[in-house]
């Protein structure tokens, strides 16, 4: 698997997931289970050199995400397949309800196609199969304009034509 900023292209850090009851056994970066991480950030947070994210399944209430940003420096929420979009809300609510300016990762079940949707949800990187990598990176400029806000300040098409017709009767 690639590791991939998905506006630039270039390769992100590996984060190694804690497994159940396992320490760090090194400095790094080190995703942790968010039940886990909010149970045991103290102890977690106390080991020298290393860095903890929440690991979050599609599940995950939305409420569970309050305060996030005070244990977790980073976050990765895990797609369990295609069809389950919750994670595109999950990082929604990172970003604009909770506040959480951390890297956001996709991981699992992402395809190109989703990859500006992603951007779009506040997602910074994504896992993605090598082969697919650069398939990835074209697909997050694939269209300019866009029909919803999103996370990223993009002018709906819907606000630009107002913003044109407004122009157009004062002048």
């Amino acid at each position: 698997m690639a590791h991939v900023d998905l506006q630039t292209g270039e390769d992100v850090t590996v984060w190694r997931i804690l497994e159940d009851g396992a320490l760090p056994d090194e400095a790094g970066e080190w995703l942790v289970p968010l039940g886990r991480l909010k149970d045991e950030a103290g102890s977690l947070l106390e080991e020298k050199g290393v860095r903890i994210g929440a690991l979050i399944e599609t599940d995950t209430p939305h409420s569970d995400l309050a305060g996030i940003g005070n244990y977790a420096s980073f976050a990765a929420i895990r797609f369990p397949g295609f069809g389950d979009g919750r994670g595109f809300s999950l990082a929604v609510r990172l970003r604009k309800d909770y506040g959480f300016n951390g890297d956001i990762r996709a991981i699992g079940h992402v395809i190109p196609d989703q990859a500006q949707f992603l951007l779009r949800a506040g997602f910074n990187t994504s896992e993605v199969p090598e082969e697919r990598r650069e398939a990835f990176v074209r697909a997050v400029n694939r269209y300019k304009h866009v029909y919803q806000s999103d996370t990223q300040g993009g002018i709906s098409v819907l606000r630009q034509r107002h913003d044109q017709a407004g122009a157009r009767r004062v002048s």
